[in-house]
C-alpha cells in the first residue's frame, strides 16, 4: 500500500510522547530511503563497555547513566545527556517518578507516598503531584542513591509519557455525520459532553467560534499548568474533528504530560460527568498488551462510570517486531533477527527526527490492580548508528531485572542533523527460560528491517473497555500501512473500528492530518453525535455503530478493520 505523502511540518506534528512507557501522538510520516551518515557532533558518548554508575536495580538505567555522566564529565555534560535522552532536567535536578512499595492496597500506597514526599523534600527535591503510590517530583542528581536506599521505595524511573498518533474534515461526509444536521430527532435535554484528552492545545483560542465551539472548558494537569503543552497543536486538531462530527456537543480540553498526571486527569474527567473521551495517544512499554496495567486502568475506570473511550490503535504496524524466544545460534549473547546472522535490526530516520527504541518481554506476571510483580529475566537494549560502513555504538538501556522490575528497556531522544540509518541489538544478560520478545521503534515511523504487524495495537487501545480506532483513507477506505492491528496478546480482536485519516484541518492544513490520531476523534465524534441526538445509552450506541459499520476487507470483523469503518448513515 502506498504511504500517504506529508510535508515536513505535518510529519513533525505527528510526533509521539514517550519515555519508559511513553505515549505517542498517533499521526503519520513520509517514508523514504535514508542514506547512511555519521552521527552529529555534540552527542555525549557512552562507551559500550562502561557500566552505568552506580549499578542499582532500584533506579532506571537511564538515570544511572545520567548520574555517571555528571560524575565523570560534569554538570554541563549531564545537561546535554539529559537533553538528548529527552529527560526533564533543570538546574541540576531531574524529574522522576518514585514508586512506593505497596502492600495492602490503595490506602497503604497513599500513606507510603506521603512518607516519600517527606523524604524527597528533605533531600532538596520538590513534589509536583502524586497518585496512589506514585510520587512525581524533581530531585538533585546527587540525591538519587540516597532516596533509592529508603525501604519504602520500590523503584525510581523517568515519568512515562504518551506519544501522538496525528477545515471541515472530509470524514464528516464519509461517515454520514453531515446528514444529521437536517434531521430533527429526539434530543437529550443536555448536549453530550466530550473530552479531548491530549498532550496540548496550542492555537485553540484562534479556533473558537469557527472550527471549535464559542466556549470550551479547559483544564491542564501538567505540572506547569500549560494548556498548550509547550506549543503542541495535536489536541487542537483532534478537537476540530470532534466538533465537525458533533457540533452540538459540549467540549472539554484536558491535557497532561506524564502517567501520574493522566491518572489525576481521568479522576477529574469522571467527576465532570463526561460522556465520551477522544484519546489520540499511545504508550510504549506501559503494559503487557493484554488489556492490563495502570494506563489501561484509567480506561476501565472511565468505562465503569459510563464513559465511552475512543482510542487510537497506534501507528506501529510496520515498526513492530516480535519473536517467540531469544535466538542466538552462535552463542555470543546477541539476538539473531533473521536466522542468517543479522544481529542489528536497522531502520532509517530522517534528519532532526527523534529516535526511540522500546523492548519488552513476556515476563510481566499477573497485574494486581496496582502494579506488575516484575521480571527475573534480564535483557539489555543497545542503540547504534551506521557511520559509513561501520555500526557505531551510541547508548544502551540496561535496567536490572532481579524479580521486581518491569520487563522493559527503552532508549529515546537521540537525533542527527542528517538522514541516518540506526540499528538496535538485544543482549541476553541473565535468562533462565524462554520468553516472547517485542520491539517497537519510533523515529518518524520508519519501516524497520523486519516487522510483524500482528499485535501492534498500542496501550491503552488494547483495553477491553476501549473502542480502538484504526486508520483508513477518507477517500477510498484503504487501510493505512501504519495502522495498529490485533489481536491483543490475550487474543481479543482489535481495533474495534476504523475511521477516516488524511483529512484536512485548520491546525495542520490541507496537507492532511494522518494517523490513528485523526481516526480516534472521528469515532469519538460519532459517539457524541448519537449521544446528543438520540435516547440511546453508550452501550446501545456501540451496538448501532457495529450494525452500521462498513465492512471492509474479508467478510466479518477482523484484526485489520475491526467491525469496519464507522458510519452513522441509516
Amino acid at each position: 500500500m502506498n504511504a500517504p505523502r506529508l510535508g515536513r511540518a505535518a510529519r513533525r506534528a505527528l510526533r509521539l510522547v514517550l519515555p519508559a512507557g511513553i505515549a505517542v501522538l498517533l499521526f503519520v510520516p513520509v517514508r523514504g530511503l535514508i542514506a547512511p551518515q555519521a552521527i552529529s557532533p555534540g552527542i555525549v558518548r557512552i562507551a559500550a563497555d562502561t557500566p552505568a554508575w552506580p549499578d542499582n536495580p532500584k533506579i532506571q538505567s537511564a538515570l544511572t547513566r545520567l548520574a555517571d555522566v555528571g560524575r565523570r564529565q560534569g554538570p554541563d555534560a549531564a545537561a546535554v545527556f539529559a537533553r538528548q535522552r529527552k529527560m526533564d532536567w533543570r538546574d541540576g535536578r531531574v524529574r522522576v517518578v518514585t514508586v512506593a512499595q505497596t502492600i495492602g492496597g490503595v490506602r497503604n500506597a497513599s500513606l507510603a507516598a506521603a512518607a516519600i514526599r517527606q523524604r524527597v523534600e528533605a533531600l532538596g527535591g520538590t513534589v509536583e503531584t502524586t497518585y496512589r503510590g506514585l510520587v512525581q517530583h524533581t530531585i538533585p542528581l546527587s540525591a538519587l542513591e540516597t532516596l533509592a536506599a529508603d525501604p519504602l521505595i520500590k523503584y525510581i524511573r523517568s515519568p512515562l509519557k504518551p506519544f501522538h498518533q496525528k477545515m471541515m474534515s472530509e470524514g464528516v461526509a464519509v461517515t454520514g455525520a453531515n446528514l444529521w444536521k437536517t434531521l430533527v430527532p429526539f434530543r437529550n435535554p443536555d448536549p453530550a459532553k466530550v473530552c479531548i484528552l491530549d498532550a496540548g492545545f496550542d492555537g485553540y483560542t484562534s479556533l473558537l467560534g469557527s472550527d471549535l465551539p464559542k466556549t470550551v472548558t479547559i483544564r491542564s494537569f501538567r505540572a506547569d499548568g500549560d494548556i498548550t503543552g509547550a506549543a503542541e497543536q495535536h489536541g487542537a486538531a483532534c478537537a476540530e474533528i470532534v466538533y465537525d462530527m458533533a457540533p452540538n456537543a459540549k467540549m472539554y480540553l484536558v491535557n497532561f504530560e506524564t502517567d501520574v498526571e493522566q491518572h489525576n486527569a481521568v479522576d477529574w474527567i469522571v467527576s465532570q460527568g463526561i460522556d465520551v473521551i477522544s484519546y489520540s495517544l499511545g504508550w510504549f512499554n506501559a503494559g503487557a498488551g493484554d488489556g492490563s496495567g495502570p494506563i489501561d486502568d484509567d480506561v476501565d475506570y472511565a468505562a465503569s462510570k459510563g464513559i465511552a473511550w475512543a482510542s487510537s490503535a497506534g501507528n506501529s504496524a510496520q515498526d513492530h517486531w516480535t519473536a517467540d524466544k531469544f535466538f542466538d545460534p552462535d552463542g555470543n549473547g546477541y539476538m539473531n533477527f533473521d536466522g542468517f546472522g543479522t544481529e542489528i535490526l536497522s531502520f532509517p530516520v530522517p534528519s532532526n527526527e527523534t529516535v526511540g527504541v522500546f523492548l519488552n518481554w513476556k515476563d510481566w506476571g499477573t497485574y494486581d490492580g496496582f502494579d506488575y510483580p516484575g521480571s527475573s529475566q534480564d535483557y539489555d537494549l543497545e542503540l547504534y548508528i551506521l557511520n559509513g560502513a561501520t555500526w557505531q555504538f551510541v547508548d544502551s538501556s540496561n535496567n536490572r531485572q532481579t524479580g521486581t522490575q518491569w520487563p522493559v528497556e527503552e532508549i529515546y531522544g537521540y537525533y542527527t542533523d542528517v538522514d541516518a540509518t540506526w540499528g538496535l541489538k538485544i543482549r541476553k544478560v541473565n535468562v533462565t527460560k524462554d520468553v516472547r520478545l517485542e520491539v517497537v521503534v519510533m523515529g518518524d515511523y520508519p519501516s524497520i528491517q523486519f516487522f510483524n504487524p500482528l499485535h501492534s495495537v498500542l496501550v491503552p487501545a488494547d483495553s477491553p473497555s476501549a473502542l480502538a480506532a484504526g486508520a483508513t483513507g477518507w477517500d477510498n477506505d484503504s487501510l493505512h500501512f501504519y495502522s495498529g492491528r490485533g489481536p491483543t496478546w490475550d487474543g481479543r480482536m482489535k481495533p474495534d473500528f476504523t475511521a477516516p485519516s488524511g483529512v484536512s484541518t485548520t491546525t495542520y492544513g490541507a496537507n492532511g492530518f494522518y494517523g490513528t490520531s485523526a481516526s480516534a476523534p472521528h469515532l469519538a465524534g460519532a459517539i457524541a453525535l448519537l449521544k446528543g441526538m438520540t435516547p440511546y445509552t453508550i452501550a446501545q450506541i456501540k451496538a448501532v455503530l457495529i450494525k452500521r459499520a462498513v465492512d471492509l476487507g474479508a467478510a466479518g470483523p477482523d484484526n485489520l478493520y475491526g467491525y469496519g469503518r464507522i458510519s452513522v448513515k441509516k
